[in-house]
């Protein structure tokens, strides 16, 4: 750092003349003349000597001699560098003023939060089926990815590979079927045997199917208390007579009323007073949501009036136990879905599609020319 400071001992200096020439520049320097000293001061001074003395200071006399030189020396450089200026001059080194020391920031501490995140639990610890259904997934992805080797590349080592794990998940298979049957054992209420299925044995499906008929032919009888059948024909369908004669034995065995429409005006030798067609076969169609296109010949349907619904039985020639067996099936239908909803069995349709008024009005007898279907003899 340069600072102003003028020059204490004025007749120590000397001037320096630069003369600038066209030819170049002479520079005339002259020597700091020798300022010779003064004599001894008088007596007066002598006191002031004793006293510097006396405080640790010695008499200019006194001074070494390179003291003195190096201040000589300092003088001429500073006129030697006369092109910086006379009015400043450079700090010598370790003269630098010190800087103030700088108070580092202090950056204040967060404040805590007022509701703190809750921690997370500690990991749970995972459950044997958890494990196993890992387990299943890396060998499932582990046999998918050897078939595709194998059929994409058939080489000897990927078939291997393939035959290998097949035969690992055929023996996994025939594991769990042993045990399987060996816990149904145990546990009777999963016997299909016990619930109703059809058994394996011959002499046990010999009872079963006794059984079964014998409660099919009770249902029947009960049904056709309060159910009847519609039977539409025509005179020229050579399948109609061999369904006349099928559903007449039906009728007989069950009790069952059927009302026989004829769609050709024509009648059959089973059932003699059939009622011609003016309608009816239409309106039970649409109600049964079979178009009309495919409403063919022989036809049987069921019908209650109470509930004024008609559901098919069949479409073509049926034997005795097939009609048993298809009105068994609607009702056995009909019981499970009102017991999944909670509604009495009554409550619900057999097939579930309600007849038009129109409909209802011809099963009922208000159709002109159409006799109700279900009047006992």
């Amino acid at each position: 750092m340069r600072r102003a400071r003028p020059f204490r001992d004025l007749a120590a200096l000397a001037m320096v003349v630069t003369v600038a020439a066209a030819s170049g520049e002479v520079y005339a320097q002259a020597s700091p003349p020798q300022v010779p000293r003064a004599a001894d001061p008088a007596p007066r001074d002598n006191a002031r000597a004793a006293a510097r003395a006396a405080a640790g200071h010695a008499p200019n006399a006194a001074r070494p001699l390179l003291d003195r030189a190096s201040a000589d020396t300092a003088s001429a450089s500073a006129w030697q560098r006369s092109r910086e200026g006379w009015f400043w001059y450079i700090d010598p080194p370790g003269e630098e003023p010190e800087s103030k020391p700088v108070a580092p920031e202090t950056v204040p501490a967060p404040a805590p939060p007022i509701n703190p995140p809750p921690t997370a639990p500690p990991p749970r610890a995972k459950t044997q089926q958890e494990v196993d259904l890992e387990g299943f997934e890396a060998f499932k992805l582990e046999f998918e990815r050897a078939l595709n080797a194998a059929t994409y590349n058939p080489s000897e080592n990927n078939v291997i590979r393939f035959l290998e794990l097949y035969a690992l998940a055929r023996r996994k298979a025939s594991v769990l079927a042993d045990n399987a049957s060996a816990m149904a054992v145990r546990m009777p209420w999963i016997d299909e045997t016990n619930s109703g299925s059809r058994p394996t044995l011959p002499a046990a499906v010999r009872a079963y199917d006794s059984i079964k008929q014998q409660d099919r032919d009770q249902l029947m009888r009960e049904l056709a208390q309060s159910h009847g059948l519609y039977f539409f024909f025509r005179r020229n369908c050579a399948y109609c007579h061999l369904q006349a004669q099928l559903l007449k034995q039906f009728e007989t065995k069950y009790g069952f009323t059927v009302f026989a429409v004829s769609l050709d005006g024509g009648t059959l030798a089973e059932y003699p007073n059939a009622a011609l067609d003016n309608g009816l076969a239409r309106l039970v169609a649409d109600a049964m949501g079979v178009p009309a296109q495919h409403f063919t010949v022989p036809a049987v349907v069921l019908a209650r009036p109470a509930t004024r619904q008609v559901v098919p039985v069949g479409f073509g020639v049926m034997n005795m136990d097939q009609m048993a067996d298809r009105i068994a099936l609607v009702v056995r239908v009909r019981d499970q879905s009102a017991a999944a909803q909670g509604a009495p069995p009554d409550a619900q349709a057999i097939a579930r599609i309600p007849l038009s008024a129109s409909a209802a009005a011809a099963l009922n007898g208000a159709a002109p020319g159409v006799p109700t279907p279900m009047a006992r003899p």
